[in-house]
């Protein structure tokens, strides 16, 4: 059975509680909380359990002004998010990516990329802030770590059982707004919502 990385809650209350969004405050203490307060739980029961926080890696690929967009399949894992248009790629933190207390968070943000994208050129990670949504069900016991990664090259989508994928303008993701995933919301709106009057 799949363990993933998880936090209790009452931890994070301190950087979280009362707020839905792209959270930029406290970002580097945040981090320390999660490499020294994490533990790993079956996901069925982090699924079901509000008192933990499963911790995710959430990375958009940008190429100047566009952002590389996926859609979920019927065959991928989460239900709640079926046929939802995602700019984040990335998924759960299991035991594997472990080798190194103080790294599981960039091992498991580098391993998910791996699975779900092929990259011609990756760049740098850039911390934009952690995602929190307690408005549904999927993110009342998930935490999302964002970041942006400027890219030059292609990107492919691995998982084509379970996702498609492609380039897509700022103007063309906001014609998709209602058939978004609540953290691509907040993460569009989070970094781009100056520029684009969001």
């Amino acid at each position: 059975m799949e363990e993933v990385l998880v936090v209790k809650t009452e931890k994070l209350l301190p950087f979280i509680q009362g707020r839905i969004g792209l959270i930029t405050e406290g970002r580097e203490e945040l981090l320390r909380l999660l490499i020294a307060e994490h533990s790993f739980l079956p996901r069925p029961e982090a699924e079901q359990d509000p008192g933990y926080r499963q911790i995710i890696p959430y990375v958009l690929l940008c190429r100047g002004e566009k952002v590389f967009a996926t859609r979920r399949l019927n065959k991928g894992g989460e239900a709640r998010l079926h046929g939802k248009v995602s700019v984040g790629i990335g998924g759960h933190i299991n035991p594997v990516d472990e080798t190194d207390r103080e790294k599981v968070l960039l091992r498991g943000l580098e391993r998910e990329l791996h699975e779900e994208v092929e990259l011609e050129s990756p760049g740098p990670l850039t911390p934009r802030g952690v995602i929190n949504d307690d408005s549904n069900s999927v993110g009342s016991v998930h935490l999302g770590l964002c970041f942006t990664m400027e890219t030059a090259g292609e990107v492919r989508v691995r998982e084509t059982e379970k996702l498609t994928g492609g380039w897509m303008t700022l103007p063309e993701l906001r014609a998709e707004w209602d058939n978004m995933e609540t953290w691509t919301q907040i993460a569009l709106e989070g970094i781009f919502g100056e520029k684009t009057g969001w």
